[in-house]
């Protein structure tokens, strides 16, 4: 059997530029950025990108089940997921020459500046398409072993 490798999902939160309306700023991340960035990244090893669109219009839906559960609704307009196996892959692609003279302008022109935040970590998954998956014998298939549960290194899964 192969050795299965456990991809890490890093994930920047972004503020639309304030000069943007909000329909302005979903309109080019779809229609413009997405086909700029989606070539770049996959030339560079990436192996997933996704666009979560949070304008305040949806975002605010969750509200009602914030106030419940005592929780605040986070205040971005986007998050972007990059799949990768290790966090040095979205580096090597940012120093692709490419980056510089078409992404940067473009991610300046979309996005606040100096607002992002970014987290790193890795997906299991335990229901799909309605589903329960990836529990056998009534136990997570992901299960650490007494690891601190940071996967490795590289994340990967022993």
């Amino acid at each position: 059997m192969a050795t299965k490798q456990r991809l890490l999902r890093i994930t920047l939160m972004q503020h639309k530029n304030p000069l943007l309306t909000d329909a302005q700023f979903q309109k080019h991340w779809t229609e413009h950025h997405a086909p700029l960035a989606s070539g770049w990244l996959a030339r560079n090893g990436i192996i997933g990108y996704t666009q979560y669109h949070t304008p305040p219009s949806t975002r605010n839906l969750a509200v009602p089940l914030a106030s419940t559960v005592g929780a605040v609704v986070a205040p971005f307009d986007a998050y972007i997921e990059f799949m990768v196996r290790s966090v040095e892959d979205l580096w090597k692609a940012t120093a692709d020459p490419e980056y510089p003279i078409k992404m940067q302008p473009d991610e300046a022109y979309m996005f606040a500046e100096g607002k992002m935040q970014v987290t790193v970590g890795w997906v299991e998954v335990y229901v799909r398409d309605g589903e329960v998956v990836n529990i056998v014998d009534g136990k997570s298939a992901f299960a650490q072993d007494g690891e601190d549960g940071d996967g490795g290194e590289k994340g990967e899964l022993r």
